[in-house]
């Protein structure tokens, strides 16, 4: 895979060097390999926004060499760390916590696993606290620069390794009980279900529907675009992914509705004769 691209994923943020530098460890041991800065803004420690994040968008990347460095530090230190080649040739450099598991299946599977174990591939004297520096970054750019995967370390068996399975949508009767997945730059809420999901439960486009998330309960429409509706009005809609996302147009539906990653929202069927709007009405907290 010499001269290959590297799609770097990670929870460092841009506030500082960390992503720079594992851009600098690629470099020495890889000159020629391109990085590609798939996403850097991922929640701390944040396995599953990761996971869901790479799935997305791993369709849409070259293939070669995906460095994926969100993990967690406990009281008995960091997951193991391996090398997985997919079936399209590509192959995933992580922890083994689920955090490309769902990407790996998305290019046909596992072909090949190999523990990161060769220390004589990391860079001298590892800290405890900057893995994708001293581990990752360094076994991303010898892979890309051509080394065989068997000399990272022993075969491992695709069984033991840790899969993520994010939660999913249930369509009951005429509503949805779902969750949001995920939050974008402008603020949009992107939740795990389908136009097919409200479909299922009777919401077609156009349909008024009721929304209920935590002490809140709106009712909108399911519009095309949110730009079907007025400047800072709100509206359910698809995404680019073809999820069902809360929107607001020239606003933020994250800081309209008060809403973080995971929290609950339902989808419900309304008469289709009611007249939808998009006021937020606080329900009362139980007591």
């Amino acid at each position: 895979m010499a001269n290959s691209w590297i799609n770097f994923l990670s929870d460092y943020g841009v506030d500082d060097a960390c992503v720079g530098v594992c851009h600098g460890v690629i470099a020495r041991h890889a000159p020629l390999a391109r990085v590609l800065d798939l996403c850097h803004a991922i929640a701390p420690q944040d396995v599953g926004h990761a996971a869901i994040t790479l799935a997305d968008a791993v369709g849409y990347l070259p293939t070669g060499i995906h460095l994926v460095v969100v993990e967690r530090l406990d009281a008995d230190g960091y997951t193991r760390g391996i090398a997985v080649r997919a079936a399209d040739g590509s192959v995933f450099v992580c922890p083994d916590n689920g955090v490309s598991s769902l990407a790996w299946d998305a290019r046909g599977g596992i072909a090949e696993v190999r523990e990161i174990a060769n220390r004589e591939l990391w860079l001298p004297l590892p800290t405890a606290v900057f893995r994708g520096r001293d581990v990752y970054a360094p076994v991303a750019a010898r892979l890309a620069a051509g080394l065989d995967l068997a000399r990272v370390g022993p075969r491992l068996d695709p069984v033991s390794l840790t899969q993520f399975r994010p939660r999913t949508c249930a369509v009951n009767d005429d509503h949805v009980h779902g969750e949001v997945v995920s939050i974008d730059h402008f603020g949009n809420l992107s939740l795990n279900m389908t136009r097919i999901d409200l479909e299922a439960a009777g919401i077609l486009l156009g349909d008024p529907v009721e929304v209920r998330a935590g002490s809140r309960v709106m009712r909108l429409t399911f519009t095309h675009t949110y730009g079907e509706v007025p400047r800072g009005g709100v509206t359910i809609c698809e995404d680019a992914l073809r999820r069902v996302m809360i929107a607001v147009n020239c606003g933020r539906a994250c800081d309209v509705l008060r809403l973080r990653r995971e929290d609950a929202v339902v989808v419900g069927q309304l008469p289709r004769e009611a007249a939808p709007f998009h006021i937020i009405r606080d329900l009362p907290l139980p007591v």
